[in-house]
């Protein structure tokens, strides 16, 4: 029967090679780094066992290995693995993973035949062309794991100190970050739906603070990261409909992590904005207007919030939008404003969600103040010029809508319906819909 376990044996040595290079590549999540090791150990050994008896306890230990191995690729393919981090949010099947989930049924049936063949004799050669198959097969998945890297942008990042509190909340230098410290800031409550896949949820789970890194290539007018690049390249935006769970199948452009904040910074919105629902209870908070309601959307603004150095904080946005229905405001969005002086570039806001989220900034807009508050007047003409007792607003914040309404362009789409990229044109030049060119 040794013989014929080979192909098990073999099959179990390739997918063990595969998911020992896994290792690596999931250094950043240390429970997903650690699930792949064990794996791979637990292959890599049996496989070695094999060679050498058929007891039937073995034969047991590796149907439990490989269906286990099995059963968590469609797992990660389908709706992820909510208790290990960096598995939570499910992917697209790769090359890689493909294969060695097929070297895992092949050891599985192989088994099984072995078992039911018993001691039937089989050919030598039989058993060598079973190494030399499950050899290339599993060589092959190792080197397309080797070319598997996460690309995160290819638009020159720029460092502005900025960080990430374990609450999602973005702070500026010197700010601490620790909850612990006597001067802390104060953080809220953040739990998220993990991932949605076939209109079902995972469970939730904390978001975390993460360092990021800087990239290649100039930033200029409207531009992609690669990884909003490959975002919208896999269908997104997606309509967004708050009373559904958001369905990232088969979307990239973005880490497990990144999805993570996304959906908490989504969430929480959607939890706490309605204490503003009512327009007046937003003025009396003190918000005002920026007197856009001709537009269809009124923007307000809390002009002590921009300066707080804290953002993306959900109990406390620096804009909210109404959608504005004759004399009735429907609350629809919060618009978190980036500190002053932060680049649309700037890392920590790029790749805060991935390729989820739309940064945008407004370059164009032309505002005089009235009565002591600034009030949008219009924007440049054809000219370059701003009406008549009114200045453009030069060096404008980062922003990002978070939408607890319905909207065709996403969750995290601009008023006009960029939903992805970061948008630096003029607003006149930006009347793109969703991923349309422009």
């Amino acid at each position: 029967m040794i013989q014929r376990l080979r192909w098990a044996a073999y099959s179990s040595l390739g997918t063990g090679l595969i998911h020992g290079i896994a290792v690596g590549l999931h250094s950043e999540h240390a429970s997903a780094a650690r699930s792949f090791l064990l794996l791979s150990v637990l292959q890599l050994g049996w496989g070695i066992a094999c060679l050498s008896t058929s007891r039937w306890q073995v034969r047991l230990l590796g149907l439990g290995i490989h269906g286990a191995a099995i059963g968590g690729w469609i797992l990660t393919r389908t709706s992820g693995i909510a208790f290990i981090d960096g598995l939570q949010i499910p992917e697209d099947p790769q090359a890689a993973d493909s294969l060695s989930a097929v070297l895992s049924l092949v050891a599985v049936v192989a088994i099984a035949w072995a078992t039911q063949r018993g001691d039937a004799p089989v050919h030598q050669t039989t058993a060598m062309n079973a190494g030399y198959l499950c050899a290339v097969v599993g060589l092959l998945g190792a080197w397309t794991a080797t070319g598997s890297v996460h690309v995160h942008g290819e638009v020159q990042l720029v460092d502005g100190g900025l960080a990430i509190t374990a609450d999602g909340v973005i702070v500026t230098p010197g700010l601490p970050t620790d909850s612990t410290s006597d001067d802390a800031v104060t953080t809220t409550s953040v739990t998220a739906t993990s991932v949605v896949r076939n209109g079902s949820s995972q469970s939730t789970k904390k978001t975390t603070t993460t360092s990021t890194s800087t990239t290649s290539t100039t930033l200029h007018g409207h531009v992609q990261t690669s990884d909003q690049a490959n975002a919208a390249a896999s269908g997104w935006p997606r309509a967004y409909d708050p009373s559904q769970p958001v369905n990232l199948i088969g979307i990239e452009g973005f880490t497990p992590e990144q999805g993570q904040r996304a959906l908490a910074l989504l969430e929480n919105t959607k939890r706490d904005l309605p204490t503003y629902a009512n327009y007046a209870t937003a003025i009396a908070a003190g918000y005002v207007s920026i007197g856009d309601e001709s537009s269809g959307h009124e923007h307000l603004i809390k002009y002590s919030l921009l300066n707080d150095n804290r953002f993306l904080d959900t109990t406390a946005p620096e804009s909210l939008v109404y959608k504005v229905v004759g004399t009735t405001r429907i609350l629809v969005s919060a618009m978190y404003i980036a500190p002053p002086g932060t680049a649309i570039n700037d890392t920590t806001l790029v790749n805060y969600g991935g390729g989820l989220l739309q940064w945008h900034v407004h370059d164009n807009l032309c505002w005089r103040n009235v009565n002591g508050i600034p009030k949008v007047i219009g924007a440049l003409d054809a000219n370059g010029n701003c009406p008549p007792n009114s200045v453009l607003q030069r060096g404008g914040a980062p922003m990002v809508h978070v939408w607890i309404a319905a909207h065709a362009c996403g969750p995290f789409a601009a008023l006009e319906g960029v939903g992805a990229g970061l948008a630096s044109e003029p607003d006149n030049v930006r009347v793109d819909k969703c991923n349309a060119a422009h």
